[in-house]
């Protein structure tokens, strides 16, 4: 594919038009059209320029490999192909972004992820998304309260590219073999929902190879599957069983006050908590209604629950770009542009003694 094909394939892919392409890179309308045409090429600067409001490296343009764009799954997608494109540009730039930072640091590692144990996805049902779900907390040693673990073991053992944004929808999963596993999820979504959009599309990556072969789009049963999963993953049987033991009273009750503290050590939902508990103990359906129709009630009455806002980058993935920049591998410009601060505020990441960087401790393993 030539330069001008992949210019339009970049500029479709985010989302853009032709007119807002040369709004905002200051290239005239007929010129891009050109470009894609083939008619002429662009100079490199004119290049540069579109491939950043793109997002995609200048590497992509000149390259000569063949583009494959990955599936991306997305929960909650927005109404407008215009929002979807735009997203996935970004989300697919800082995994990619990701991935050159560590292969600058050498710290590239894929580790073969848990994998349900089913040969066709016609075969998956509830119990099987329940007893992965618990193979899964048993392989990643989470305990009993999961969610505590979660995302640093996702991240720092699995190698699980995670990025927090701005966006319309809920979450969005990828399995690339570019740059690997990655989940996106809602900067403004609550804490505990971020948590369980976490272990939900945790279920996505894990059975990609099962689901994606047979269909791009999620399936109806397979969400319902990963909800299953998600919920045995953040809330396991035995636990819930344990708090419920030691908070309810002798006439076998337990109230809302109390089960909202239990929540909150699963860093749950109220009502996720009690779908959990109604699972566990086989609620009738009706009286699982009722008890979710009352904590909506008891939820209007109470102080809401503290947020975080998470950060939008990973922890290692800033560590990566800081020792790229310290071992000259990054220029501050890049690293401006991956950490996305100024230039100002790079320049504060500079060691203003730069001897320090080569001090090294010496540990005797004998």
């Amino acid at each position: 594919m030539d330069i001008g094909a992949k210019l339009r394939t970049a500029r479709n892919a985010s989302g853009y038009k032709l007119r807002k392409a040369a709004q905002e890179s200051g290239i005239g309308e007929s010129s891009i059209s050109e470009f894609e045409n083939s008619k002429r090429e662009p100079k490199f600067s004119q290049l540069s320029r579109l491939a950043e409001i793109y997002r995609k490296p200048i590497e992509y343009f000149l390259s000569e490999e063949p583009i494959i764009e990955d599936v991306m799954l997305w929960r909650d997608e927005p109404n407008t192909e215009e929002e979807t494109k735009k997203t996935e540009a970004e989300f697919r730039q800082l995994c990619e972004q990701y991935q050159k930072l560590e292969v600058l640091t050498g710290g590239a590692k894929r580790l073969k992820l848990p994998e349900p144990d089913v040969v066709e996805a016609r075969e998956f049902d509830f119990n099987k998304a329940e007893l992965f779900a618990k193979q899964v907390q048993d392989k990643f040693r989470l305990g009993d309260i999961p969610i505590a673990s979660l995302k640093q073991i996702l991240e720092e053992v699995y190698y699980i590219k995670i990025f927090y944004l701005d966006f319309v929808g809920s979450a969005i999963s990828i399995v690339s073999d570019k740059f690997g596993p990655a989940i996106l999820l809602n900067e403004r979504n609550k804490q505990w929902r971020r948590s369980y959009d976490l272990a939900h599309e945790l279920f996505h990556i894990l059975t990609w190879d099962l689901f994606r072969p047979e269909a791009k789009k999620v399936r109806e049963d397979e969400e319902k599957f990963a909800n299953a999963f998600a919920s045995r993953l953040l809330m396991p049987e035995e636990s819930i069983k344990d708090k419920i033991k030691a908070s309810i009273s002798e006439n076998d009750q337990i109230s809302f006050d109390q089960l909202d503290d239990i929540a909150r050590k699963y860093d749950v939902s109220l009502e996720a908590l009690i779908y959990r508990i109604a699972s566990v103990y086989r609620f009738k359906r009706e009286d699982t209604e009722k008890y979710t129709d009352a904590a909506k009630k008891y939820l209007e009455s109470c102080k809401p629950r503290l947020s975080d806002k998470p950060n939008k980058l990973p922890e290692r993935y800033c560590d990566l770009a800081q020792r790229a920049l310290r071992e000259g591998k990054l220029s501050l410009m890049q690293f401006r542009k991956y950490m996305g601060i100024s230039y100002k505020e790079a320049q504060e990441y500079l060691m203003e003694d730069e001897d320090f960087k080569d001090d090294k401790i010496s540990i005797s393993v004998a």
